[in-house]
């Protein structure tokens, strides 16, 4: 089957039918089709396109390995009005676990700031990000996540990903990757999210 291109003579012209059509890259007007479906977008790359995705990363490095029984500590919180719809993914390199809470009481730490994932925006988050605070109450615990990565010296490294969750406003969040091998091991947080109002 073609393609059937349309020219568009007068966009002031009242019509009694309407046949739906896409505009392609190169300009051109194509009637959507079995064959040309209707352009679709998941909502967050839709979202990225606009400006309002980030993303934010902790890391503790080979060169600053968290220990057996330590934790790697994030803390993110969101400006009034704002539900943020965040991923969030983990990974150690040895057995770890993965801990999500709610309503944390946190100070101190190293302040973050959220990446725009589209580099020709100029929009910046509503967050407030902290790297390794001193945490003095976890809150409410939403989830409990096993990174499974083998022990001690056939530690493999293993990962964990949560589906989307829209956080509350005015909230922090503590998000918690604990070693729970019997070596120091590399641990990283990543979060992805994108913000509305």
């Amino acid at each position: 089957m073609s393609k059937i291109y349309i020219g568009i003579e007068s966009h002031g012209i009242k019509a009694r039918h309407v046949t739906l059509t896409t505009r392609e890259l190169n300009g051109d007007q194509v009637v959507i089709g079995s064959e040309h479906p209707l352009p679709q977008e998941d909502h967050f790359s839709a979202m990225l396109h606009e400006g309002y995705a980030y993303s934010f990363g902790a890391v503790a490095d080979y060169d600053n390995m968290i220990a057996s029984d330590a934790s790697l500590d994030l803390v993110i919180a969101f400006g009034s009005g704002v539900k943020a719809n965040m991923s969030i993914e983990g990974l150690c390199g040895g057995i770890a676990h993965g801990y999500l809470y709610e309503g944390a009481n946190a100070s101190g730490g190293t302040s973050g700031t959220a990446v725009q994932l589209n580099r020709n925006s100029t929009n910046s988050s509503n967050s407030a990000i902290i790297v390794n605070p001193t945490v003095t109450s976890t809150g409410t615990l939403l989830g409990s996540y096993i990174i499974q990565g083998g022990v001690g010296k056939k530690a493999a490294g293993g990962t964990m990903s949560g589906s989307s969750i829209i956080m509350k406003p005015l909230t922090n969040y503590l998000l918690r990757i604990t070693n729970k091998d019997n070596q120091d091991h590399a641990a990283e947080i990543v979060m992805s999210w994108f913000e509305e109002s």
